[in-house]
């Protein structure tokens, strides 16, 4: 690490355990070719670390988030008055969701440079200037945009982008009627930055904050705010970077504190992980701007397909989140589809032809769709629950339907990837997006190729004659 971003983490470090925060005395910060500044033990350790030993602590007198915004200053250990002077003018706080308010919060402490209580945390973060360092898919340029087309991810980041541009107005146009000292520095480029910190940096307060502190800053809020209607950002602690294998706990103290254990064990000089969660590459992609590699013990390939559940269960126009996988979802290294599969019965249905690459949830959506009576649907549910390998006859044209519907489905979706044409990938953004794209390109390939083998007459015979 440069001598000058070692300064900066130093500064940080100091700064958080005079508020106690703690890293564990093994670890240190360095800069990884791949993953940028990340957590390791240091290569002079003279020891592992065993599993079960807390990597990061971070107290909430340093985290940064809309509660700050209230107070227009640190959380105290000590009680607050609620009626501490906010941030900004009542009409703003008031006419802004909380998210936006702490992200309009993040972009006042960081104009006020080394006059910010939160500047040796704010110094070390990516900064506005350096777009590249920071920029998730939702404000890249139009043309690197265009190299999603066709993907989950695009579809998502036209909703963000319409999101960043309404928040970004309203707040802006609130600042500049109230002729808020300084409106003008609060540009769209530098709420996009806070926008981006937050979404790749920050953590639900329901998941690291104590009931005890959970109470603590809900009794700064206004009457109605629930714990996670905004989120969290905890400096050092969010230095961790994913693996979606890594094992971790939170510890959260009476007193403020989130411990982050770790339950792997980890050699010197090796880097040590948190983990965000169960996420596909596309989440992974938009919320962080990463993808994940497939290898042989572990793929994060997935394709999203949103379908209504049956009208009884659900609210009006309601949408399910369903995945289809590069590969079965019982193998194991489909460890975000495992996730999905939780019961025999879900592993039942995965066995069905064509469908070991359909989450088990999905494949009884569309059986409920296209069975022409209840009957159908009894007898799929029996077969689920028992143990005999071969498929009844009764259920041939039901699972054929299924069949059908999902691959007419994956067809039509790979048609439409495969009109867009990407010459040629010139910068970063486009890079990720052309390896995102190609991993994604196989998960609908890898499942064409079942279903279409699955289909096959003969193949459907022999399963209802228990010949396979």
């Amino acid at each position: 690490m440069k001598e000058f971003d070692q300064s900066r983490f130093d500064t940080l470090k100091r700064w958080a355990q005079d508020y106690g925060a703690a890293l564990h005395p093994s670890l240190e910060v360095y800069e990884d070719d791949v993953t940028g500044y990340s957590l390791r033990v240091k290569p002079s350790a003279n020891e592992a670390l065993a599993p079960g030993f807390c990597a990061v602590a971070c107290h909430v007198a340093i985290t940064l988030s809309y509660i700050n915004a209230l107070i227009d200053g640190p959380v105290s250990r000590a009680p607050q008055n609620k009626e501490q002077r906010p941030a900004f003018p009542p009409q703003f706080m008031s006419s802004n969701p909380p998210h936006v308010i702490g992200r309009f919060f993040l972009v006042k402490e960081y104009l006020k440079e080394k006059d910010s209580y939160w500047w040796p945390y704010i110094s070390t973060l990516p900064q506005p200037d350096r777009v590249e360092t920071w920029a998730l898919p939702a404000v890249w340029p139009e043309d690197d945009i265009e190299c999603l087309e066709e993907t989950n991810a695009h579809v998502a980041v036209r909703e963000i982008q319409a999101n960043i541009k309404k928040e970004y107005k309203h707040a802006r146009k609130l600042l500049k009627e109230v002729d808020f000292p300084g409106w003008q520095e609060y540009t769209q480029l530098l709420y996009k930055w806070a926008f981006c910190i937050f979404t790749s940096r920050s953590f639900r307060p329901s998941l690291i904050l104590s009931q005890q502190t959970q109470d603590h800053v809900l009794g700064l809020t206004p009457h109605g705010t629930k714990v996670d209607d905004f989120s969290i950002l905890q400096p050092l602690l969010d230095i961790g970077n994913h693996d979606p294998t890594s094992q971790y706990q939170w510890n959260l103290e009476v007193d403020g504190t989130c411990q982050l254990i770790c339950n792997n064990a980890y050699q010197p000089g090796q880097q040590v992980f948190n983990n965000y969660g169960l996420k596909s590459n596309s989440e992974l992609l938009l919320g962080y701007g990463f993808v994940l590699p497939v290898t042989d013990t572990l793929h994060n390939d997935y394709v999203h397909v949103k379908s209504r559940r049956p009208p009884s269960t659900l609210q009006k126009n309601e949408l399910q989140d369903f995945l289809i996988s590069l590969r079965p979802f019982s193998d194991p290294s489909s460890v975000a589809g495992r996730s999905r599969v939780f019961s025999q019965q879900d592993t039942r249905l995965n066995s069905l032809p064509g469908l070991s690459r359909i989450e088990p949830g999905l494949i009884r959506d569309l059986a409920s769709a296209v069975a022409t009576s209840a009957g159908e649907l009894a007898a799929l549910q029996h077969w689920a629950q028992g143990t005999e390998e071969s498929i009844p006859t009764e259920l041939h044209e039901l699972l054929e339907r299924i069949q059908q519907t999902i691959g007419a489905k994956v067809q039509f979706d790979y048609q439409r990837f495969k009109s867009i044409e990407i010459e040629s990938a010139d910068n970063q953004n486009q890079e990720l997006a052309v390896r995102y794209r190609n991993q994604y390109e196989a998960v609908l390939e890898a499942a064409m190729d079942e279903l279409s083998r699955a289909l096959v007459p003969n193949h459907l015979e022999k399963l209802v004659k228990g010949e396979q």
